[in-house]
């Protein structure tokens, strides 16, 4: 076959509703400027020009295949038989020497037992036994009390004078949530925040470097050692917390292992916080930008809901999830070879315009609602309803204690692909 990349691009069908030009970008520049600081600040004109010159495309960069328009990303998160979610680790981890390999083998270890990157029968027995304690029932019963974090964590906001939304709002609030859900004491809320990011600044990265590998596996074995201790206290002094009940499941006859456990505690408390800080400020800062919509929110529990769905498709923190093909496969009759990795890019999917109309415009009132931003198929986000739940909260509860909230600055973002998220998003009141 002809191997496809930036400089031989592949078209789409034609779409009337696609840009003529989108912001300068061409095929000659794309590979320089895709994971440059501009694509980090806003990587939806790179999207654009994806979707309309390439949604099927190889990235030297990446070392892997960009797949971008919604009807391919959907297909491709529920097809786990064609795009299977085992092997994704150790093929990111092809970017890193077999010396860092071997050195930081704790932290691919630990990444290589979580739920989420392992295919049936283990990622079907791990789910359901997860499932049993993360149940609907409890994230619903938690909602008196991520309204009263919510408050408090606004009674603390200054007036006459600029605050970061990061520090004081967006990372405490779900970090609270899941450390209080699964029994870890507020007081571990920084250890929580260091520990999740080394792990996501090696997950979440377009490419795994040495010094994220080294990191991560200090955060991995800082965290097993601490979630050991906290999982014999749980075993010898159960309490209604999720921790409790996962360490219940662990004695079961058809038992979670002491590795999994760690790595399932872990990947829930970095999921369970990084992805809806990330939303929380994505939206805001959107939100900010049009008075009317922000105004909407407050009392307007149903405007509130349709806001939070609107901002997971038009800015969500969840930007591409990856897959290893297992078979050759074509995707729009582009021969994807088996043991390629590929990226399914939500971010790009949620702004395609063969499915959205408008897409680049943020209207929770829009008529066709719904996005792939918490994936699709097998792998279909656990997390999803509380992420809704405290992103509906938290906008709602703002716009009802602070209508005349502003942004003092824009926000300033990371260089994670897999993850976006204000570094800080600077506020002022009135």
């Amino acid at each position: 076959m002809a191997w496809i990349n930036f400089r031989e691009i592949v078209a789409p069908p034609p779409c009337d509703t696609y840009p003529t030009q989108v912001s300068g970008i061409d095929s000659m520049n794309f590979e320089d400027r895709f994971l440059s600081m501009d694509f980090f600040v806003d990587p939806y004109p790179y999207y654009r020009y994806l979707l309309e010159n390439a949604p099927v495309v190889w990235s030297d960069r990446v070392r892997g295949w960009l797949v971008s328009s919604f009807d391919d990303v959907q297909s491709g998160l529920q097809n786990s038989t064609v795009f299977g979610s085992g092997g994704r680790i150790d093929e990111a981890a092809q970017s890193l020497s077999e010396q860092a390999r071997e050195e930081n083998a704790t932290a691919l270890d630990c990444l290589n037992a979580m739920m989420s990157f392992r295919d049936a029968p283990d990622h079907t027995r791990l789910r359901r036994l997860v499932s049993k304690a993360f149940t609907a029932r409890r994230v619903a019963g938690f909602e008196p009390q991520i309204q009263k974090i919510v408050e408090e964590l606004l009674d603390s906001w200054p007036r006459g004078q600029e605050f970061d939304l990061v520090e004081t709002f967006s990372f405490p609030l779900p970090a609270m949530v899941i450390c209080r859900m699964l029994g870890i004491p507020d007081e571990r809320l920084g250890d929580i925040n260091r520990w999740a990011d080394g792990i996501v600044n090696l997950l979440s990265a377009g490419v795994m470097t040495e010094t994220a590998a080294r990191n991560a596996s200090t955060v991995v074995t800082e965290a097993s050692n601490y979630l050991n201790q906290l999982i014999e206290e749980k075993r010898s002094h159960p309490s209604d917390d999720l921790l409790s009940a996962l360490v219940v499941l662990e004695e079961e006859e058809e038992s979670l292992s002491r590795g999994e456990l760690i790595a399932m505690i872990i990947q829930l408390f970095f999921a369970g916080f990084e992805t809806t800080e990330g939303l929380i400020g994505n939206a805001l800062s959107v939100l900010l930008e049009q008075v009317d919509t922000f105004e909407a929110l407050a009392g307007n529990r149903d405007f509130a809901e349709s806001t939070t769905e609107e901002a997971l498709r038009y800015d969500n923190s969840i930007q591409r999830q990856t897959r290893v093909a297992r078979a050759d496969v074509h995707v729009q009759d582009v021969l994807i070879p088996q043991g390629s990795y590929v990226f399914f890019l939500i971010g790009a999917a949620n702004r395609d315009p063969r499915r959205f109309d408008r897409p680049d415009t943020f209207d929770p009132s829009r008529a066709d609602l719904g996005s792939v931003a918490f994936g699709h198929g097998a792998h279909f986000c656990l997390g999803a309803p509380l992420a809704r739940l405290e992103t509906r909260i938290a906008l709602q509860s703002i716009a009802e204690r602070y209508p005349d909230l502003q942004m003092a600055a824009k926000p300033m973002y990371g260089s994670l692909l897999a993850v976006r998220k204000p570094k800080n998003l600077m506020l002022r009141i009135g």
